[in-house]
């Protein structure tokens, strides 16, 4: 089960009307949603004096205080043990999946210079689906090892070869640069390149930058979705405390960003 906490602060009333609503207290309503074998218990506070009053609402979210899915203009102090869900694991997948799809779509993709970042290594299992699409593609990596054994995997089954190293200075040829993971360094990219990401980076770059990503949400799951919280956000949630992971062969429709958006030249409009 699932909980999300949505806080409304009514416009104040004047008067006798006002004065009693005060009086009477904050409110707290809980709605239980199914949708897909999903329950969701949605919490709603409603504050008359603008704040939430955590151990009012600590009787009906008890242990899942520390996954809450909330607005991120929700904040908690950071003694009090609730933690606004965050996870970048449906993020990644949707920046791979609309990184292949690019790759697949785009004329002439054989010849497209592109690069995996992914210092950790996490993501060495996406290596062989890039090089089916892209003949020309380096890895930046400070973990070897994951990406050798993908590297020699993809070898075989394709005859397919990328480069593989530690150096930076690889990303600056590049005209796509796969990331999925934070970025937190500077990198050093030509101003024509494409990064898709799965956050907004923490330096500034010359190039496009898509951390955002544009899809339809499944059916049933829209409905029960509170309005306040996005379509990413929700299913990453779904995906990772769900465990709903037919959501991660989701294709998004667009990949946005500070830059605008970037559709998939042969994807819907």
């Amino acid at each position: 089960m699932m909980t999300a906490l949505s806080v409304r602060v009514p416009e104040p009333k004047k008067g006798l009307r006002g004065w009693a609503e005060k009086l009477r207290g904050d409110r707290i309503e809980v709605k239980t949603c199914r949708a897909r074998g999903v329950t969701l218990r949605h919490v709603i506070y409603t504050s008359y004096s603008g704040t939430v009053k955590l151990e009012k609402a600590d009787e009906v979210i008890g242990m899942q205080r520390d996954r809450l899915l909330c607005s991120d203009k929700l904040e908690f102090p950071p003694s009090s043990g609730y933690r606004r869900f965050c996870s970048d694991a449906f993020a990644a997948r949707l920046c791979t999946n609309f990184a292949l799809g690019l790759l697949s779509d785009c004329a002439g993709a054989g010849g497209m210079r592109t690069a995996i970042y992914d210092p950790a290594a996490a993501y060495a299992e996406l290596l062989p689906y890039v090089l089916e699409r892209c003949g020309d593609v380096s890895v930046v990596t400070d973990c070897y090892a994951p990406y050798l054994d993908a590297a020699d995997c993809a070898l075989q089954e394709l005859g397919a070869a990328a480069v593989i190293g530690r150096r930076r200075e690889e990303l600056s040829d590049r005209e796509l640069i796969i990331a999925p993971v934070s970025v937190r360094e500077p990198l050093p990219v030509s101003r024509s390149a494409v990064i898709l990401t799965v956050s907004r980076p923490q330096v500034p770059f010359c190039c496009r930058v898509y951390w955002r990503y544009r899809f339809r949400t499944p059916n049933g799951f829209a409905d029960i979705k509170p309005e306040e919280l996005s379509e990413e956000y929700f299913c990453s949630a779904l995906y990772t405390l769900a465990a709903q992971y037919e959501l991660g062969s989701i294709v998004p429709l667009a990949a946005q960003g500070d830059s605008g958006e970037l559709r998939l030249p042969n994807g819907a409009p």
